[in-house]
């Protein structure tokens, strides 16, 4: 009796596991296998770039006495200036630490570069040409570079790159032409609009001071045509084995893939791309590993390189996860949102030494000239002021300008819209008080 029930239970058992084996060879979960001649590797869609290509001033500020005139990048004058710059040679640079704010400027005449985002130390390392061995080049971030003109007997412009987080400031002298600065600049900067300081307490330990335009400011509407990136050429950038990669469709988005761990999708009828790769690290920061700015920016480099024009716009360090964003610049502007989504950026972002998320535009704009169709004449920096004192607390904005709101249309066309911008608790914000249009030119 015991074996006949011992025979009966063995074949139970190799019912079951017949069974499940059928199951688990039958079964076909909703992925689809990629096909081979759409993996088959291409050119990068972008080109490696240098670290000074990528992180440029927004503005230049010229100083004489209580005069204040500036350029941004729509005008070539910046360009022109930050190139010499960066031929420029610094020397016999010291620290100052705990700085005044009243002790930023010196003398009558100064030039102020102001970037979007604080250049860190190891960055500024990279780009510009320092005398060897500095002993005191132990600044984290410069948001500021200023060059001074003493007068006098002075032969050399002094240079002070300033850091309102320490707050510090590196100070020091260039061969940067002293006769140019005063020829070139100076003596000319009623040629350019001008402006106001207006201070702004932010997140920094200094309150920054903002330059807006006394007068109101006009700005064309721009128009161009793009061509769409090929998403595959990230498949073979971002997955190190197509035979492990599946594609498969989700609620709201056109395709993801995934190798079981990592995921690539694409949003926006396949305009934008986001790829995730969870990691789990004990540590939450590698003291060793290098700034976030310049991980990120190789980064970029080693995963299909940059199209278009992007600038460094902003980088965030948290305990467990660190950030970088590179946003679009058309036409020397930054563009900040389309149909109130960010379509405009490059984010990186990193976690205990490896990169976690990567997400950017699927889309190029195309070479030809860009077309101009009117122009739009913004509030001037006392009106926009008094609207956003209205609207927001002032004491938490961290910064006002001017972008573009971009439209991308199905057909492949994508229009530029001037508009001011705020920066209120890590985010920009379109603001319109009262802005005028000029019909000339546009369809």
């Amino acid at each position: 009796m015991k074996e006949r029930v011992k025979s009966w239970t063995l074949t139970i058992l190799v019912a079951i596991s017949v069974l499940l084996t059928w199951q688990l060879w039958t079964y076909q979960p909703n992925y689809a296998l990629l096909n081979e001649s759409d993996y088959l590797p291409s050119e990068s869609p972008g080109e490696e770039l240098m670290l000074k290509d990528v992180i440029e001033p927004e503005q230049l500020i010229l100083h004489n006495g209580n005069r204040h005139h500036g350029l941004d990048g729509t005008d070539h004058l910046l360009s022109t200036f930050y190139q010499q710059v960066l031929d420029s040679r610094f020397e016999n640079i010291t620290l100052n630490q705990g700085f005044r704010e009243n002790e930023i400027y010196e003398g009558q005449r100064a030039a102020e570069l102001i970037f979007p985002a604080p250049i860190p130390g190891e960055a500024l390392e990279r780009m510009l040409n320092f005398e060897a061995d500095i002993p005191y080049f132990s600044i984290e971030s410069v948001d500021r570079i200023i060059f001074i003109d003493k007068g006098g007997d002075s032969e050399k412009l002094r240079v002070k790159f300033i850091s309102y987080e320490e707050p510090v400031v590196l100070e020091g002298e260039t061969n940067f032409s002293l006769s140019t600065f005063r020829e070139r600049y100076i003596l000319n900067m009623s040629n350019y609009p001008a402006v106001f300081p207006f201070k702004v307490e932010g997140n920094t330990v200094i309150p920054k001071t903002l330059f807006l335009p006394e007068r109101p400011v006009a700005y064309s509407y721009l128009s161009d045509t793009t061509t769409t990136i090929n998403y595959n050429d990230y498949l073979q950038l971002l997955f190190s084995d197509a035979d492990y990669v599946r594609q498969y469709h989700q609620d709201n988005q056109e395709a993801s893939f995934t190798d079981g761990n990592r995921m690539m999708s694409l949003d926006e009828n396949g305009d934008y791309l986001t790829y995730v790769n969870p990691v789990y690290s004990e540590s939450s920061k590698d003291t060793q590993q290098h700034h976030v700015v310049t991980t990120t920016f190789d980064f970029i480099n080693s995963r299909g390189g940059w199209t278009d024009y992007y600038r460094l716009y902003d980088w965030q360090q948290y305990r467990k996860k660190e950030s970088a964003t590179y946003r679009m610049i058309i036409a020397g502007l930054p563009v900040f949102e389309s149909r109130g989504r960010d379509l405009a950026s490059i984010t990186v972002s990193r976690s205990g030494g490896q990169v976690t998320e990567f997400s950017r535009p699927l889309f190029n704009m195309d070479e030809s000239p860009i077309d101009t169709k009117g122009s739009k004449t913004l509030a001037s920096g006392q009106e926009i002021l008094r609207y956003v004192k209205k609207q927001f607390d002032i004491k938490e904005v961290e910064d006002i300008r001017v972008g573009y709101a971009m439209d991308k249309t199905e057909n492949l066309v994508v229009r530029f819209e001037p508009s001011w911008y705020v920066k209120y608790d890590g985010a920009w914000y379109s603001v319109a008080p009262e802005e005028k249009e000029d019909e000339s030119g546009l369809e």
